[in-house]
């Protein structure tokens, strides 16, 4: 069996203790050899198929469908051919809206800053003022905080916002796009 890919921090944060400088360096480099690892993979996987600009907004290629049998074909060639331009699409907008609201920002920062503290509590607890909290409790209390916290920043409109704006676009890209002369060669094959 290998070892695990994160080294812990075996401090309690709220006692004001601190790691020694090895173990501090070695959860930094784990945590950032885990963030370079996952971007790398992702840039492989995903952006492997991004397509130059100039070709994603060629004007040429820009015509108004016939009919349904010509939006069917333009969909399945270019959301394949397009996906890492799409995928980026995609996150920009996420991107735009969650900068846009401030208070769904915070709240996905708290949450997930909360996660990062409740998982260094050590198994005794933490104490709080006079009571003591266990990790589990902590993450209970942070589940009812978050439901308020995304209630009050309009979590569920602005994800039906993302996937409407992107299906928007994305697709409206997709059905005016003409297929490459490639999609010919293909056919022919």
């Amino acid at each position: 069996m290998s070892a695990p890919a994160y080294t812990p921090i075996a401090t309690n944060p709220f006692t004001g203790g601190f790691p020694s400088s090895e173990d501090a360096s070695a959860a930094v480099s784990s945590a950032s050899s885990f963030g370079l690892s996952f971007i790398q993979k992702f840039r492989e996987e995903r952006l492997s198929s991004l397509r130059p600009a100039s070709e994603f907004f060629d004007k040429n290629r820009f015509s108004i469908p016939n009919g349904f049998s010509t939006v069917t074909s333009r969909f399945n060639y270019n959301l394949n051919y397009f996906q890492g331009n799409y995928l980026l699409l995609f996150l920009a907008i996420a991107a735009y809206s969650l900068i846009t609201n401030p208070l769904l920002l915070f709240s996905v920062a708290f949450v997930i800053g909360s996660l990062y503290f409740i998982q260094r509590i050590p198994a005794e607890g933490v104490q709080i003022g006079s009571s003591r909290f266990q990790a589990s409790q902590l993450k209970f209390g942070l589940i009812g905080i978050s439901i308020i916290l995304f209630f009050i920043s309009s979590l569920f409109g602005t994800f039906f916002w993302i996937i409407g704006a992107s299906a928007a676009t994305i697709l409206g890209h997709a059905a005016v796009m003409q297929e490459g002369v490639e999609g010919d060669f293909v056919s022919v094959v």
